[in-house]
């Protein structure tokens, strides 16, 4: 596999799980009761964590057992890939920023 494309690959994964535990940590009400989410985080989290998960845990089986992709076709679906964890973690590092914002006014 081409190096730039391994990276960005590594760094998307990387910002996915970042975004995923920010949300986590801003979501939840200061883990003082306990691991607390109310009913639109646990939607978002169902709608989106789990095939987050499910991207990185194949990202990094990916990663690990393949060392060239098939084709241009695999290359294709490794750009796919890289967005899908990108437009994730995004959502989560943004949705979990104006919740920030939110609680601190």
């Amino acid at each position: 596999m081409v190096r730039p494309v391994r990276i960005l690959w590594i760094s998307a994964v990387v910002v996915n799980i970042i975004g995923l535990a920010l949300f986590l940590l801003q979501t939840s009400p200061g883990f003082s009761q306990g691991f607390i989410l109310d009913v639109v985080n646990i939607m978002l989290l169902q709608i989106l964590g789990i095939p987050s998960a499910v991207l990185v845990v194949a990202s990094l089986l990916l990663l690990k057992y393949t060392r060239k992709p098939p084709g241009w076709a695999g290359y294709i679906g490794i750009f796919i890939m890289i967005g899908a964890l990108l437009w994730i973690g995004g959502y989560f590092l943004l949705y979990a920023r104006l919740m920030l914002f939110e609680n601190v006014r």
